[in-house]
């Protein structure tokens, strides 16, 4: 790795926790309290946190935090899909998916609801990967640029990382990238607002 790539690697790192730690500041300024998500006696995670309750809707929840993995600054979780189509991964997606085990976070950018996709445990991470695969082997298929999806909308378009250039995309499944949303992750990261437009 050049100085150049480093760099841009840390920045990446700091970008993500950057967000983390403004997502869990909004949620607990508007509850007073960690996130909740439902809870699954055989769907565990590093990120749960304290015992399952019962949520006013009647249903088994916990409180949850994105959780850092201990060796995050090399880690790669990737290497079974980077192996199975024997290319090299962009930095920025290792990062997004390696970096925390964490729930699905909701967030705006330019107006638009988006769910951006993270990896709640080790069997969620071999899914993940099942399906960035498929996902893949359809673009090579049609010749199209390889992706790699980090996010879904409220629509039929997905939102990725280009493994050759880095840069954020909106795209729809099948089809080749319409629109370039940022020229990187951290620029993408940085511009999202934590919540969802009604």
């Amino acid at each position: 790795m050049s100085i150049t790539d480093i760099q841009n690697l840390h920045h990446t790192q700091n970008s993500l926790d950057n967000f983390f730690k403004r997502f869990i500041n909004t949620v607990e300024a508007q509850t007073s309290e960690l996130p909740v998500t439902e809870y699954d006696a055989h769907w565990l995670s590093p990120c749960q946190q304290g015992k399952p309750f019962m949520s006013e809707q009647m249903q088994h929840s916990i409180h949850w935090q994105p959780f850092l993995h201990p060796d995050s600054s090399d880690k790669n979780d990737l290497v079974d899909l980077e192996k199975a189509l024997e290319i090299q991964l962009h930095p920025d997606i290792r990062v997004f998916f390696s970096r925390y085990w964490s729930d699905h976070v909701d967030a705006v950018f330019q107006q638009g609801n988006l769910s951006l996709m993270f990896v709640w445990n080790e069997d969620d991470m071999q899914r993940l990967i099942e399906n960035q695969l498929g996902h893949a082997l359809n673009k090579i298929r049609n010749k199209q640029e390889l992706t790699f999806f980090i996010a879904c909308t409220d629509s039929d378009y997905i939102i990725s990382i280009a493994n050759e250039s880095g840069q954020v995309v909106l795209e729809r499944p099948g089809y080749g990238v319409e629109k370039v949303l940022a020229v990187s992750l951290t620029d993408f990261l940085n511009e999202l607002e934590h919540g969802k437009l009604v």
